[in-house]
């Protein structure tokens, strides 16, 4: 057989990904768009799980991760205030300890430094690779706009707590255009009188629909001819060089190369093949107003309290906070709420008729870093999770760097820093 010939069976892999999210979703595209058959497990439908709640924000300016020198003195008002940008549920505290650790040992200046430059590899070219995995599709179809993202800073204070991150970003090469309280004004009229300033990140966008976004990736795959299985994935028969069939309750299924991009239920499926990695999910929460009669055309991040402000098809999305408390816990949707009380002070004129409350899981490690990479133990595994806040910023870009792990291909990107067995 010929190199060219070697090459080309190569790239003819057979490929499983367990996870219909929108990394999972990237991935199989990518993979499929190289020359490789693909199918997707999953007991949802495409995009329907935490992909469908997110904040819809191709966040390029996202090169800091979120823990920070001397974060560790807020943990006492984590555990007091239910409501706050970022809580535990104290019954989940002992759970969630060995992660906090981790967390915190990677809040020191040197690791903070050295996970924005891993950051930066991955966030700064995110929407560059979703322009290039959907140059296939009509732009008019595709729902996504780059008109920037808009870093708002209510008070004073909030904005020269910002100064330092700002000047990280301008260092990693974001693209900022700093505005005062006018500028913000004339780019959201509606804005109420509290405002300080701003950023605007020039090269960020939104999807103007997540789940419109995840269905058109579902869609292309099923065109080209990959299938998508309706299973929860609940193991794995394992043979000498790697697992053989994926066990679902649906059956069990054969796989040659796999990839686990299960998002926040990716633990379980990572440690039977061979890394036990630290994964907690962060439970983040959605208010979509349909009809909020005010003007927003761009999408809104307010770091201070956690959460933005999202213009999509189906109406205006607050999205955001952190709130510690498992997979199992039911929601407590007083956190929406607080969204849209916190709103309200910034837009005076939001109105919330017929709003839709959601809750959902971002699958988070304690570096701030997802997981992209190989098994350590098996060579046709591969992982792609944990994203936390960016799994929409980094689904594109992670699919074309699975499908160069997958396929033997040199990387653009070094990922050294997302492999599982780091910690």
């Amino acid at each position: 057989m010929t190199d060219q010939q070697l090459a080309q069976e190569r790239d003819r892999r057979n490929v499983t990904v367990i996870g219909a999210g929108i990394v999972g979703l990237c991935c199989a595209r990518t993979l499929q768009r190289r020359g490789c058959s693909v199918s997707v497990i999953d007991p949802d439908e495409a995009g329907r799980g935490t992909s469908y709640g997110n904040a819809g924000i191709f966040a390029t300016g996202s090169v800091l991760p979120e823990g920070k020198p001397g974060l560790w003195k807020r943990v006492p008002g984590m555990l007091l205030d239910p409501l706050g940008p970022l809580t535990i549920r104290l019954s989940y505290l002992p759970q969630l300890t060995p992660w906090m650790l981790r967390f915190m040992a990677n809040t020191t200046p040197r690791r903070v430094e050295e996970i924005s430059q891993a950051l930066a590899t991955i966030v700064l070219p995110g929407l560059r690779h979703y322009n290039e995995l959907l140059d296939d599709v009509p732009r008019d179809q595709v729902p996504i706009r780059q008109q920037g993202c808009l870093y708002i800073y209510p008070n004073a204070a909030d904005a020269a707590a910002a100064k330092s991150d700002n000047a990280t970003r301008t260092r990693r090469g974001v693209a900022l255009e700093i505005l005062g309280p006018d500028e913000i004004r004339q780019l959201v009229p509606a804005i109420g009188p509290d405002m300080a300033g701003g950023a605007l990140a020039t090269q960020s966008g939104h999807a103007t629909s997540p789940l419109a976004l995840s269905q058109l990736l579902a869609a292309r795959i099923v065109a080209d001819g990959g299938t998508f299985v309706r299973a929860k994935a609940t193991g794995f028969a394992v043979g000498e060089s790697g697992p053989t069939h994926v066990h679902t309750d649906q059956g069990d299924f054969p796989v040659e190369d796999l990839v686990i991009a299960a998002g926040a239920f990716s633990k379980p499926l990572a440690k039977a093949l061979g890394n036990a990695v630290p994964l907690d999910t962060e439970r983040g929460y959605h208010v979509m107003l349909p009809t909020p009669e005010i003007e927003v055309r761009v999408p809104m991040l307010i770091s201070s309290l956690g959460f933005g402000i999202t213009p999509m098809n189906e109406g205006l999305r607050l999205a955001g906070t952190v709130e510690f408390g498992g997979l199992t816990a039911p929601p407590n949707y007083a956190r929406a709420d607080a969204l849209l009380i916190n709103a309200k002070r910034l837009f005076p004129g939001l109105k919330d008729a017929g709003a839709e409350r959601w809750m959902g899981h971002r699958p988070s490690m304690p570096d701030s870093l997802p997981v992209i990479g190989r098994s350590s133990r098996f060579p046709h595994v591969f992982f792609a999770f944990g994203h936390g806040h960016l799994g929409l910023s980094l689904g594109a870009v992670t699919g074309r760097l699975i499908a160069d792990l997958v396929q033997d291909r040199p990387t653009a990107i070094d990922p050294t820093p997302f492999r599982a067995d780091r910690f």
